[in-house]
């Protein structure tokens, strides 16, 4: 949990803003991965900082994002065994113990 967390309209790109402390037990991986001020990508729409292409159209992700340059912080990237634990460690010890992921925006 941010304790400022805020997207910003179409016309903006839904440009992610990340503030405060992280609270909770994933640790703090969307600014260690500098997701704050990333635009939201999708595999029509690339946002992301990869010159070698779109993150969020790859064989791996196959999402949309905010991502910065393919990064690993990807809530919903494919959570197969060895794949995609890395950043939420030592919460999530492998791909096969995550289920499904929800990400929940609170107005203030």
């Amino acid at each position: 949990m941010y304790d400022r967390f805020s997207v910003s309209d179409e016309a903006g790109k839904y440009q992610l803003s990340l503030a405060g402390p992280a609270t909770g037990t994933l640790g703090d991986h969307m600014r260690s991965y500098d997701l704050s001020g990333m635009s939201f990508s999708t595999p029509d729409r690339d946002n992301d900082r990869n010159s070698a292409g779109n993150c969020a159209a790859d064989s791996i992700r196959r999402g949309g994002w905010w991502f910065n340059a393919c990064h690993r912080a990807f809530l919903n990237g494919q959570w197969s065994p060895g794949s995609w634990s890395w950043p939420w460690y030592p919460t999530v010890k492998n791909g096969t113990s995550v289920r499904g992921t929800t990400m929940m925006v609170r107005r203030h």
